[in-house]
């Protein structure tokens, strides 16, 4: 049994300190607010770690063995999945035993795994809340990927968060807090994560050894300079993915390609990528529709195409397909049939240029 490291990576350090600093002022609900990729999980574990063991031996062993009866994680299914799979990047210390916390509230099924955090889950942290803590004198409950609960969910905790059981710490992690109910934000203290000056960035990712220094670079305008992210990108072949896509959408230009079987080229390679990837590709057309040198680009590698295309393309179907994708990537996380969306979304496409 491997013991714990907790990792607070060095653009957090201001957040670690801030944090942990006088822990008996902070507010009963912590809200981490910031774009993928900056370590907001990592943070979020470590600093359950620190609350909840304090040196004492006990707590120590019961936590390095995802037991300890005073921490609840709660996330939705597949992310879970992921975690004790250990595909996240090999920079998140304790993946698997996070994973391990979070399985305590998954109930088995047939279907495919979760992309929400379900009632269900919420229903059974509640439960577990009306006891007091265990062991230590603290209890913990982390919440990652918080925009994903459902409206049922988010009620279902609101009650909790008004009322807060003693000696209890709710550590709420979104990437998108703007998608969480207004209720759940407004009993929350919003902790903001900042992206690392650029030069910091390549800096770290250099030591990590884990990419080429070529294609650092690229990698990091792609994550819209999250160090963690970028990491995440080249570790799953992000470059792959987007040739793809963009061969698709260039297709669709021409007149090459049609539609439908655009869709299910998306679809092979990811729905949730391609949309992400679509949005990018929005933004920057947006970013040379309105300046010929932008500061910033997502792909720099694609800049001389996507700056000759900005000008074929109306800006009024532009925007609309910026809507669309927004909306197209709220629907993937529902039953909503994958397929039916990214046709709308290749439809749209299709009909971008003038």
């Amino acid at each position: 049994m491997a013991n714990f490291t907790p990792t607070i990576h060095p653009w957090n350090q201001e957040v670690w300190q801030n944090l942990t600093l006088d822990p008996a002022r902070s507010n009963h609900a912590l809200l981490f607010n910031g774009n993928q990729g900056l370590g907001k999980i990592d943070l979020g574990f470590a600093l359950a770690h620190y609350v909840l063991t304090d040196n004492h031996s006990q707590s120590e062993q019961l936590f390095n063995s995802s037991s300890h009866p005073d921490l609840h994680v709660i996330m939705p299914e597949f992310a879970a999945l992921d975690l004790l799979q250990e595909k996240p990047i090999r920079s998140m210390q304790g993946a698997s035993l996070l994973g391990a916390f979070a399985q305590r509230y998954l109930e088995p099924h047939g279907g495919k795994p979760r992309k929400t955090i379900t009632i269900d889950q919420i229903r059974r942290l509640a439960m577990a809340l009306t006891t007091h803590p265990h062991i230590s004198t603290h209890r913990v409950v982390l919440i990652a990927f918080a925009e994903t609960m459902n409206r049922n969910a988010a009620n279902a905790l609101l009650k909790n968060l008004e009322e807060p059981p003693q000696n209890t710490l709710f550590i709420m992690v979104s990437d998108e807090v703007s998608s969480l109910a207004k209720t759940i934000r407004s009993r929350c203290s919003l902790v903001n994560f900042r992206a690392p000056d650029t030069q910091s960035a390549q800096l770290w990712l250099a030591q990590q050894n884990s990419m080429p220094e070529h294609e650092v670079a690229n990698h990091l305008a792609m994550a819209n300079n999250n160090p963690l992210l970028a990491l995440r990108l080249f570790e799953e072949g992000y470059i792959t993915a987007l040739k793809g896509v963009f061969t698709d959408v260039n297709g669709l230009w021409n007149r090459g390609r049609e539609p439908v079987q655009v869709a299910k080229n998306f679809q092979q390679i990811g729905a949730l990528r391609v949309v992400e990837i679509l949005q990018k590709l929005a933004t920057d057309l947006m970013r040379f529709s309105v300046s010929d040198a932008p500061k910033t680009v997502f792909f720099p590698v694609q800049e001389t195409w996507v700056k000759s295309v900005s000008k074929k393309v109306s800006l009024t179907k532009l925007m609309d397909l910026l809507d669309q994708l927004v909306y197209a990537k709220k629907m993937l996380g529902t039953t909503v049939d994958e397929l039916l969306v990214l046709e709308t979304v290749s439809i749209k496409l299709y009909d971008l240029p003038n």
